[in-house]
């Protein structure tokens, strides 16, 4: 009688490791487990021992796996089938036949009957971010700050969509420093691996500037130097169309004219956080003068929520239009409390 509960369990690990997928790296170490996919140049295993475990492809001498999978090789060549081989080559058993190949020609691997990871990254996903700050001061000098940023991204393979606002109030002993809101709409949609054109939109007003509502429109076409997961970096040209309507107690006339849309992104992600660069400079295509530059530049500290982080930097207002006695420059140094989700 105490021999059955032996031999179940002798039994049961033996049947694990029947239908476990074998790894054999280039050093010689063995990794039994379950292959979840290949991509990226990135192998991603479910073991007992230790959860799952990442495993460049580089470094991968041969693949077995028990149970059919869904492989596609850099010639674009589709197979499903259970994989086999050794000294850096692989046979596929597929049903239409056999296909040999090499692991370093591997573009991606996927369980039958789920999505390709090129299919999965096609996909449109929401993406939002929401930042505030609230800040207050009594003594010598009473102050009271609102700041505030929404953002929804509809990303996809080919484009992305983003709605956008944000909104800073500052009073310092009951009187304002600074009273403006802002949103707008952004377009863009890729053609070729580095070009892209774009449609965007944005208005708001800015009470300090004695600006009563500001609105512009503009379209173009962009250019993307690099986009991985560390490093970001773009820039974009358009013609469009700006209109500022000032208030009645200020010598500035409106302004409806057409204009230059000139724009530069930059993202640039390290262990212990992100750096984020935004600039956009719109003159007017009649008077080059007459202009408005913005220039945001921050820092973005995970917490240990993935979720929250906190964003420090600064923000560059350039206008060069004001009444006399104004400065034509804002600049906006700031701490907040960034929240993002899907």
């Amino acid at each position: 009688m105490k021999l059955f509960p032996v031999l179940s369990v002798v039994a049961a690990l033996l049947a694990s490791t029947a239908t476990a997928d074998t790894i054999v790296t280039t050093g010689g170490s063995t990794i039994n487990g379950k292959i979840l996919g290949i991509d990226g140049g990135k192998i991603s295993v479910k073991t007992d021992f230790a959860g799952k475990i990442i495993i460049d492809q580089k470094r991968v001498e041969s693949i077995t796996t028990d149970d059919e999978v869904s492989l596609s090789l850099e010639d674009g060549t589709v197979v499903q089938g259970p994989v086999s081989g050794q000294d850096g080559t692989i046979l596929v058993q597929g049903a239409n036949g056999n296909i040999t190949s090499t692991i370093s020609a591997i573009d991606e691997t996927w369980m039958p009957g789920q999505k390709s990871p090129t299919e999965i990254a096609a996909e449109r996903k929401w993406a939002y971010e929401a930042a505030f700050d609230l800040t207050g001061k009594n003594g010598n000098r009473s102050s009271t700050g609102l700041g505030s940023r929404f953002r929804a991204t509809l990303d996809g393979e080919q484009d992305t969509l983003a709605f956008f606002a944000r909104v800073n109030y500052q009073e310092v002993d009951d009187e304002k420093s600074a009273d403006e809101a802002r949103g707008g709409v952004d377009y863009s949609n890729k053609f070729g691996k580095h070009y892209n054109w774009y449609v965007r939109t944005e208005f708001g007003y800015d009470a300090i500037k004695e600006i009563d509502q500001f609105f512009t429109v503009s379209a173009g076409f962009g250019y993307v130097f690099t986009d991985t997961d560390t490093r970001k970096l773009s820039i974009r040209a358009g013609l469009g169309y700006l209109s500022e309507n000032y208030g009645e107690d200020t010598t500035l006339m409106d302004v409806g004219a057409a204009s230059f849309d000139l724009g530069l992104s930059h993202k640039e992600t390290f262990e212990f956080g992100t750096w984020t660069n935004r600039a956009t400079y719109t003159p007017t295509l009649e008077d080059f003068g007459n202009f408005r530059l913005i220039y945001d530049t921050s820092f973005d500290f995970p917490l240990k929520s993935d979720a929250w982080s906190v964003r420090t930097g600064v923000n560059f207002d350039y206008n060069s239009e004001v009444e006399i006695g104004d400065e034509e420059l804002d600049t906006t140094y700031y701490i907040r409390m960034v929240l993002k989700w899907l």
